[in-house]
């Protein structure tokens, strides 16, 4: 794809891995890096003096509604696929509040959405999703118990 207001430059974005019932949240989505929409874990940019936590926070609650706490960091993840750069990282987070509903991204005019749908997917269903990045369809297709200690993992 074309560049966007996201490309050019590396950003830094933070992540949430929540689950439930051994089920993962993720969010449908259209990204610039894709010709059709991906489900991803909630998550975005981290804004200038806003720390990881509270971008993450903010983040997961505008996409889905949801209060979230980091709980821990899983996965430190490097995306580049140029124009598009980004650092992520993803926490293992737990649900403190709210209730879920498919947000909204405030930055975005309605006609310029990329949320599509928010829900829990299970491993048994997770074959029927496309998933972004790649390590977490794999990771969660084998119904692994999260990582002990962090994990680098270098592309999608």
């Amino acid at each position: 794809m074309n560049s966007s207001k996201f490309s050019d430059r590396v950003r830094v974005r933070a992540c949430a891995i929540i689950e439930s019932n051994s089920s993962l949240l993720l969010v449908k989505q259209n990204v610039p890096t894709r010709e059709e929409p991906v489900w991803t874990p909630p998550g975005g940019g981290v804004l200038f003096g806003e720390s990881i936590e509270a971008a993450l926070a903010r983040e997961v609650h505008e996409e889905t509604g949801l209060k979230v706490e980091a709980q821990r960091l899983l996965w430190i993840h490097e995306f580049l696929e140029l124009p598009h750069h980004a650092i992520e990282f993803y926490f293992e987070c737990s649900i403190v509040g709210g209730m879920l509903r498919l947000g909204k991204d405030p930055e975005l005019v309605d006609e310029e959405q990329m949320l599509l749908d928010v829900k829990f997917v299970s491993p048994k269903e997770i074959d029927r999703f496309t998933i972004a990045p790649d390590f977490l369809h794999e990771y969660f297709r084998n119904q692994s118990k999260l990582p002990e200690s962090i994990s680098r993992i270098v592309s999608y």
